[in-house]
């Protein structure tokens, strides 16, 4: 499976650690009752109302009609929540050259009109040119708190309640559908990502107690992501599986949280998983990865080692439930190498 040109800081922002937060609060004063006014009243019933961010409240006094997201999981649950997103994320794929299009894979496309951004390098200009009244930025990895003042001077900002990729898949979901006066429609998308994830179990039986391992290489070094701490192996526990043992047992201080580095010479460990995902911040990593004598020595990698796309691994980074029937159909060929337990 090809893989892009370097992307040094695609894969740095594996279980990133940022945090953000917005204060806005109060609105004018609602001219007399007319059909429309009746109407636009109607739409936002349930505001104002206040959301606790990382760095304090913010409150979106209406509901919103011009939506920026600064994340991928934003824009995502923000498009199946049937918001008016006039600001999105490009897909990682359109900013490595792989591809022209900005969209992701398992959103729908988004009108010809909307202002793209650079999710790693924010232009707070084109944000503003956007006239967004709430900008959603809980899954915006680059976020820092001068960025989030910047966006706040433009519109309520919303981020997330304690640290980037903390909170579960549901909390987020839900999260943005109330920013957005969806409460209801968040339990939907949930359903629709348990049901996927159920289903998967049951014609795959092989995957309950299951092991996997799913590292990044880098130099000398696999970032193995193997504990709750981080939101990877968070999601691929839901599956029945778990991490391999031998290398999530071997103690130390990974790179990242809930990872443990593993040196190419421990790669004799690898044996055992029931599946060998991996991803790569370039081609050069990758090469230095499948030609390391004992690496390639390994019976795994002939027969249960696979490399993992770009985009799969940006919805690996953090799944949101509008991701995960996508994500799991990406990840199926692998996950059906795994012998039964």
């Amino acid at each position: 499976m090809p893989i892009s040109r370097p992307r040094h800081r695609l894969l740095l922002a594996l279980g990133a650690l940022a945090a953000g937060a917005a204060l806005l609060a109060g609105c004018t004063a609602a001219p007399a009752a007319t059909p429309d006014s009746t109407a636009d009243a109607a739409s936002s019933a349930g505001f104002p109302v206040t959301l606790h961010n990382a760095y304090g409240d913010v409150t979106i006094a209406a509901k919103p009609t011009r939506v920026a997201a600064l994340g991928y999981a934003d824009v995502a649950l923000a498009s199946a929540l049937d918001a008016n997103v006039v600001v999105a994320p490009q897909s990682f794929s359109a900013l490595s050259g792989t591809d022209d299009d900005p969209n992701l894979p398992y959103v729908d496309p988004l009108p010809e009109g909307t202002t793209w951004i650079n999710p790693m390098s924010i232009n707070v200009e084109q944000v503003a040119a956007a006239r967004p009244d709430v900008i959603l930025a809980t899954a915006g990895f680059t976020l820092d708190q001068a960025l989030y003042e910047q966006l706040s001077d433009i519109a309520p900002v919303v981020t997330y309640e304690k640290q980037l990729y903390a909170a579960t898949s549901d909390d987020s979901a839900r999260r943005v559908a109330t920013a957005l006066g969806e409460d209801n429609a968040a339990d939907a998308l949930i359903d629709k990502a348990d049901a996927a994830i159920a289903d998967l179990r049951e014609e795959l039986p092989n995957l309950d107690g299951g092991t996997f391992l799913y590292g990044q290489a880098r130099d000398g070094v696999v970032v193995m992501l193997v504990e709750e701490a981080n939101v990877t192996a968070r999601f691929m526990h839901r599956l029945g599986l778990v991490a391999l043992p031998a290398v999530a047992e071997l103690g130390g201080a990974g790179s990242v949280p809930g990872a443990i580095d593993v040196s190419f010479e421990q790669a004799r460990l690898f044996d055992d998983a029931g599946v060998l995902f991996m991803t790569y911040q370039s081609d050069a990593l990758r090469e230095a990865f499948e030609g390391d004598p004992i690496v390639s020595a390994q019976p795994i990698m002939k027969s249960r080692y696979v490399p993992v796309d770009l985009e799969t691994a940006t919805a690996l980074q953090d799944p949101n439930v509008v991701a995960v029937p996508w994500l799991l159909d990406q990840l199926r060929p692998g996950l059906e190498l795994i012998p039964a337990s």
